[in-house]
């Protein structure tokens, strides 16, 4: 999975939102928790674009991911890799 990053990558985007669909409160996971649930390869395209401070911030959960929206914790499945670009 690629993902293009930009100045204005936050972790929201990266772990994901909450939404309303017009009946209830959703949940978007975002490419980060999607390729830690499934053990696949993050690709961040253009990571240099992201703050030093953002890329701690992603590298702190990269061993578990806690959602508080959901109140889930995403532990990375076999396969998981995140690759800067």
């Amino acid at each position: 999975m690629m993902h293009a990053c930009t100045v204005r990558t936050d972790l929201d985007e990266l772990i994901g939102t909450e939404y309303w669909d017009g009946q209830r409160l959703m949940f978007h996971y975002g490419p980060l928790a999607q390729a830690m649930q499934r053990g696949e390869e993050l690709i961040l395209e253009n990571s240099g674009a992201l703050s030093a401070f953002m890329l701690a911030k992603v590298g702190l959960l990269l061993g578990k991911l806690f959602i508080d929206d959901t109140s889930e914790i995403i532990h990375p499945h076999d396969g998981f890799r995140l690759t800067l670009r």
